[in-house]
Protein backbone atom coordinates (compact mmCIF):
# COMPACT_ATOMS: atom_id res chain seq x y z
CA UNK A 1 0.00 0.00 0.00
CA UNK A 2 1.60 3.50 -1.22
CA UNK A 3 -0.27 6.59 0.32
CA UNK A 4 1.41 9.44 0.47
CA UNK A 5 0.54 12.48 3.37
CA UNK A 6 2.89 15.02 3.10
CA UNK A 7 3.29 18.68 2.36
CA UNK A 8 0.86 21.36 4.51
CA UNK A 9 -1.64 19.25 6.51
CA UNK A 10 -4.26 21.25 8.69
CA UNK A 11 -5.37 20.42 12.37
CA UNK A 12 -9.15 21.89 11.00
CA UNK A 13 -10.89 23.50 14.51
CA UNK A 14 -14.59 22.38 14.75
CA UNK A 15 -16.87 25.06 14.13
CA UNK A 16 -19.49 25.27 16.83
CA UNK A 17 -22.83 27.49 17.06
CA UNK A 18 -24.95 27.09 19.67
CA UNK A 19 -23.58 23.98 20.83
CA UNK A 20 -24.23 22.65 17.25
CA UNK A 21 -21.57 21.66 14.52
CA UNK A 22 -22.07 24.75 12.43
CA UNK A 23 -21.95 23.19 8.52
CA UNK A 24 -22.27 26.38 7.04
CA UNK A 25 -19.05 27.82 8.71
CA UNK A 26 -16.97 23.48 7.98
CA UNK A 27 -17.98 24.63 4.42
CA UNK A 28 -16.44 27.95 4.46
CA UNK A 29 -13.26 26.80 6.09
CA UNK A 30 -12.93 23.50 3.96
CA UNK A 31 -12.70 25.72 1.05
CA UNK A 32 -10.68 28.15 2.11
CA UNK A 33 -7.88 25.64 2.97
CA UNK A 34 -8.28 24.18 -0.32
CA UNK A 35 -7.65 27.40 -2.18
CA UNK A 36 -4.84 27.93 0.01
CA UNK A 37 -3.31 25.10 -1.49
CA UNK A 38 -3.53 22.90 1.77
CA UNK A 39 -2.93 19.13 0.92
CA UNK A 40 -4.57 17.64 3.36
CA UNK A 41 -7.15 18.28 6.22
CA UNK A 42 -8.24 16.58 9.48
CA UNK A 43 -11.27 16.65 11.13
CA UNK A 44 -12.15 15.69 14.36
CA UNK A 45 -8.88 15.79 16.18
CA UNK A 46 -6.93 17.63 19.52
CA UNK A 47 -7.95 20.99 17.81
CA UNK A 48 -11.13 19.93 16.10
CA UNK A 49 -12.23 19.38 20.05
CA UNK A 50 -12.88 15.40 18.66
CA UNK A 51 -12.37 14.07 21.83
CA UNK A 52 -15.61 16.46 22.93
CA UNK A 53 -18.10 15.59 19.82
CA UNK A 54 -20.86 12.79 19.63
CA UNK A 55 -20.14 9.87 17.94
CA UNK A 56 -23.29 11.48 15.60
CA UNK A 57 -21.57 15.09 15.17
CA UNK A 58 -18.23 12.98 14.03
CA UNK A 59 -20.08 11.25 11.46
CA UNK A 60 -22.08 14.39 10.32
CA UNK A 61 -18.62 16.41 10.18
CA UNK A 62 -16.08 13.50 8.77
CA UNK A 63 -19.40 12.83 5.87
CA UNK A 64 -19.25 16.43 4.87
CA UNK A 65 -15.95 17.42 5.01
CA UNK A 66 -15.54 14.14 2.53
CA UNK A 67 -18.71 15.87 0.50
CA UNK A 68 -17.38 19.56 0.55
CA UNK A 69 -13.73 18.22 -0.69
CA UNK A 70 -14.96 15.99 -3.66
CA UNK A 71 -11.37 14.44 -3.83
CA UNK A 72 -9.88 17.66 -4.37
CA UNK A 73 -7.78 17.05 -1.41
CA UNK A 74 -6.75 14.21 1.68
CA UNK A 75 -9.60 14.05 4.49
CA UNK A 76 -8.01 12.31 7.45
CA UNK A 77 -10.55 11.71 10.52
CA UNK A 78 -9.02 11.54 14.25
CA UNK A 79 -9.54 8.48 15.77
CA UNK A 80 -8.35 8.69 19.16
CA UNK A 81 -9.81 6.55 22.37
CA UNK A 82 -7.94 5.39 25.30
CA UNK A 83 -9.11 1.39 24.59
CA UNK A 84 -8.49 -0.38 21.18
CA UNK A 85 -12.25 -1.25 20.89
CA UNK A 86 -13.56 2.23 20.97
CA UNK A 87 -10.42 3.42 18.73
CA UNK A 88 -11.38 0.65 16.11
CA UNK A 89 -15.05 1.76 16.19
CA UNK A 90 -14.36 5.11 15.13
CA UNK A 91 -11.72 4.22 12.67
CA UNK A 92 -14.06 1.99 11.21
CA UNK A 93 -16.74 4.69 10.97
CA UNK A 94 -14.37 6.91 9.29
CA UNK A 95 -13.21 4.34 6.98
CA UNK A 96 -17.41 3.56 5.80
CA UNK A 97 -17.71 7.52 5.26
CA UNK A 98 -14.86 7.07 2.73
CA UNK A 99 -12.11 9.01 4.59
CA UNK A 100 -8.79 9.06 3.06
CA UNK A 101 -7.02 8.09 6.52
CA UNK A 102 -7.37 8.03 9.97
CA UNK A 103 -4.86 9.88 12.79
CA UNK A 104 -4.58 7.21 15.83
CA UNK A 105 -2.92 9.02 18.90
CA UNK A 106 -1.33 6.70 21.47
CA UNK A 107 -3.31 5.66 24.04
CA UNK A 108 -3.50 8.50 26.68
CA UNK A 109 -4.01 8.32 30.49
CA UNK A 110 -3.36 4.70 30.80
CA UNK A 111 0.43 4.81 30.50
CA UNK A 112 1.09 1.60 28.69
CA UNK A 113 4.27 -0.33 28.09
CA UNK A 114 5.82 0.01 24.74
CA UNK A 115 4.74 -3.43 23.88
CA UNK A 116 0.87 -2.41 25.09
CA UNK A 117 1.42 1.18 22.43
CA UNK A 118 2.30 -1.84 19.46
CA UNK A 119 -0.39 -4.09 20.48
CA UNK A 120 -2.74 -1.29 20.20
CA UNK A 121 -1.59 0.03 17.01
CA UNK A 122 -2.10 -3.77 15.23
CA UNK A 123 -4.81 -4.51 16.95
CA UNK A 124 -6.57 -1.43 14.66
CA UNK A 125 -4.98 -1.99 11.54
CA UNK A 126 -5.32 -5.71 11.23
CA UNK A 127 -9.07 -5.03 11.61
CA UNK A 128 -9.06 -2.18 9.10
CA UNK A 129 -8.44 -1.36 5.46
CA UNK A 130 -7.54 2.09 5.48
CA UNK A 131 -4.52 4.09 5.93
CA UNK A 132 -3.37 4.87 9.38
CA UNK A 133 -0.97 7.67 10.98
CA UNK A 134 0.26 6.82 14.17
CA UNK A 135 0.14 9.66 16.54
CA UNK A 136 2.90 10.51 18.94
CA UNK A 137 1.73 13.42 21.35
CA UNK A 138 3.66 12.86 24.71
CA UNK A 139 2.48 16.30 26.60
CA UNK A 140 -1.07 15.22 26.12
CA UNK A 141 -0.96 11.65 25.89
CA UNK A 142 1.64 10.86 29.10
CA UNK A 143 3.97 8.34 27.32
CA UNK A 144 6.30 8.92 24.29
CA UNK A 145 6.89 6.71 21.26
CA UNK A 146 10.53 5.57 21.25
CA UNK A 147 11.72 5.52 17.87
CA UNK A 148 12.17 1.88 18.39
CA UNK A 149 8.54 0.91 19.17
CA UNK A 150 7.72 3.80 15.81
CA UNK A 151 9.79 1.41 13.44
CA UNK A 152 8.32 -2.01 14.62
CA UNK A 153 5.02 -0.17 14.02
CA UNK A 154 6.06 1.11 10.41
CA UNK A 155 6.84 -2.76 9.95
CA UNK A 156 2.96 -3.43 9.81
CA UNK A 157 1.75 -2.30 6.09
CA UNK A 158 -1.67 -0.47 7.27
CA UNK A 159 0.22 2.02 9.11
CA UNK A 160 2.18 4.53 6.45
CA UNK A 161 2.64 7.45 8.24
CA UNK A 162 3.63 9.31 11.57
CA UNK A 163 2.72 12.42 13.61
CA UNK A 164 5.18 13.27 15.73
CA UNK A 165 4.87 16.30 18.68
CA UNK A 166 7.66 14.97 20.13
CA UNK A 167 10.49 18.10 19.89
CA UNK A 168 13.34 15.71 19.50
CA UNK A 169 13.84 15.91 15.94
CA UNK A 170 16.59 13.40 15.64
CA UNK A 171 13.94 10.53 15.57
CA UNK A 172 12.85 11.94 12.58
CA UNK A 173 16.10 11.20 10.99
CA UNK A 174 16.99 8.06 13.30
CA UNK A 175 13.38 6.74 11.98
CA UNK A 176 14.20 7.35 7.88
CA UNK A 177 17.81 5.91 8.43
CA UNK A 178 16.19 2.91 9.72
CA UNK A 179 12.75 2.02 7.67
CA UNK A 180 13.06 1.12 4.35
CA UNK A 181 9.21 1.33 3.27
CA UNK A 182 7.37 3.96 1.45
CA UNK A 183 6.45 6.27 4.95
CA UNK A 184 5.62 9.61 5.92
CA UNK A 185 6.92 11.99 8.69
CA UNK A 186 4.84 14.59 9.69
CA UNK A 187 5.55 17.34 12.08
CA UNK A 188 2.83 17.86 14.71
CA UNK A 189 4.69 21.03 16.42
CA UNK A 190 4.69 24.06 14.37
CA UNK A 191 7.36 25.84 16.28
CA UNK A 192 10.07 23.43 15.31
CA UNK A 193 8.54 22.43 11.81
CA UNK A 194 11.91 24.14 9.67
CA UNK A 195 13.79 21.87 11.62
CA UNK A 196 12.22 18.75 11.49
CA UNK A 197 11.85 19.33 7.35
CA UNK A 198 15.77 19.61 7.91
CA UNK A 199 15.90 15.96 9.82
CA UNK A 200 14.05 14.38 6.61
CA UNK A 201 10.37 15.01 7.41
CA UNK A 202 7.66 15.11 4.81
CA UNK A 203 5.76 17.97 5.90
CA UNK A 204 3.41 18.63 8.76
CA UNK A 205 -0.19 18.72 10.55
CA UNK A 206 -0.05 22.05 11.74
CA UNK A 207 -2.27 23.81 13.86
CA UNK A 208 -1.20 27.63 12.45
CA UNK A 209 -2.03 26.50 9.37
CA UNK A 210 -5.50 27.37 10.76
CA UNK A 211 -4.72 30.92 10.23
CA UNK A 212 -2.13 31.00 7.90
CA UNK A 213 -2.26 28.38 5.24
CA UNK A 214 -0.91 29.76 2.56
CA UNK A 215 2.27 31.15 4.69
CA UNK A 216 2.67 27.18 5.46
CA UNK A 217 2.20 25.66 2.50
CA UNK A 218 4.76 28.26 0.96
CA UNK A 219 7.09 27.52 3.46
CA UNK A 220 6.94 23.62 2.31
CA UNK A 221 7.31 24.50 -1.56
CA UNK A 222 10.33 26.86 -0.41
CA UNK A 223 11.88 23.91 1.44
CA UNK A 224 11.14 21.59 -1.82
CA UNK A 225 12.66 24.16 -4.17
CA UNK A 226 15.69 24.61 -1.93
CA UNK A 227 14.40 28.50 -1.02
CA UNK A 228 15.66 28.30 2.45
CA UNK A 229 15.91 32.42 3.00
CA UNK A 230 12.25 31.88 2.39
CA UNK A 231 11.75 29.23 4.62
CA UNK A 232 13.30 31.07 7.44
CA UNK A 233 11.34 34.23 6.87
CA UNK A 234 8.15 32.24 6.66
CA UNK A 235 9.27 30.30 9.97
CA UNK A 236 9.94 33.06 12.12
CA UNK A 237 6.20 34.41 11.37
CA UNK A 238 4.59 30.69 11.93
CA UNK A 239 6.73 30.71 15.21
CA UNK A 240 5.32 33.64 16.47
CA UNK A 241 2.17 32.66 15.58
CA UNK A 242 2.32 29.16 17.55
CA UNK A 243 3.88 30.32 20.41
CA UNK A 244 1.05 32.23 20.80
CA UNK A 245 -1.78 30.06 20.40
CA UNK A 246 -0.26 27.61 22.70
CA UNK A 247 -0.22 30.29 25.83
CA UNK A 248 -4.07 28.67 26.30
CA UNK A 249 -4.76 25.23 25.65
CA UNK A 250 -5.69 24.06 22.19
CA UNK A 251 -7.77 25.25 20.58
CA UNK A 252 -8.89 27.99 22.52
CA UNK A 253 -6.96 30.93 21.05
CA UNK A 254 -6.89 29.77 17.45
CA UNK A 255 -10.93 29.71 17.06
CA UNK A 256 -10.33 33.39 18.65
CA UNK A 257 -8.37 34.17 15.67
CA UNK A 258 -10.77 32.60 12.94
CA UNK A 259 -13.64 34.41 14.88
CA UNK A 260 -11.55 37.37 14.25
CA UNK A 261 -11.10 36.52 10.43
CA UNK A 262 -15.23 35.90 9.98
CA UNK A 263 -14.84 32.18 9.79
CA UNK A 264 -16.50 31.02 13.18
CA UNK A 265 -18.71 31.87 16.21
CA UNK A 266 -16.32 32.18 19.23
CA UNK A 267 -17.25 29.32 20.80
CA UNK A 268 -15.88 26.19 21.92
CA UNK A 269 -17.42 23.04 23.70
CA UNK A 270 -16.78 22.43 27.72
CA UNK A 271 -14.92 22.26 29.65
CA UNK A 272 -12.67 24.58 27.34
CA UNK A 273 -13.16 27.86 27.52
CA UNK A 274 -12.99 31.32 25.39
CA UNK A 275 -9.58 32.88 25.37
CA UNK A 276 -9.00 35.85 27.89
CA UNK A 277 -8.97 39.26 27.05
CA UNK A 278 -5.07 39.34 26.86
CA UNK A 279 -4.82 36.46 24.71
CA UNK A 280 -7.27 38.32 22.46
CA UNK A 281 -5.59 41.21 22.52
CA UNK A 282 -2.05 39.53 21.67
CA UNK A 283 -3.37 37.41 18.72
CA UNK A 284 -5.31 40.64 17.27
CA UNK A 285 -2.13 42.91 16.77
CA UNK A 286 -0.37 39.41 15.50
CA UNK A 287 -3.17 39.26 12.87
CA UNK A 288 -2.52 42.82 11.85
CA UNK A 289 1.10 43.15 12.09
CA UNK A 290 2.19 39.13 10.46
CA UNK A 291 -0.22 38.16 8.03
CA UNK A 292 1.29 38.85 4.87
CA UNK A 293 2.07 35.65 2.22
Amino acid sequence: MKTLFAGSIVALVTPLRNNIVDLKALEKLINWQIESGTDGIVVCGSTGEGLLLTEVERQEIISAAVSIANKRTKIIAGCSACSPTHALKLVNQAEALHADGVLVVAPYYVKPTPAGIKDYFNYIAANSNIPIIIYNNPSRCAVNMSVETIVELFQNERICALKDSDTNLAKATLIRSIVSKNINLLSGDDSTLAGYLAHGGDGAISVVANIVPQLVKKMMLSWTNGDIKTVQDINEKIVLFANLLFEEPNPIIVKYALFKKGFIANELRPPLTPATKESATKIEAMLNDLIKP
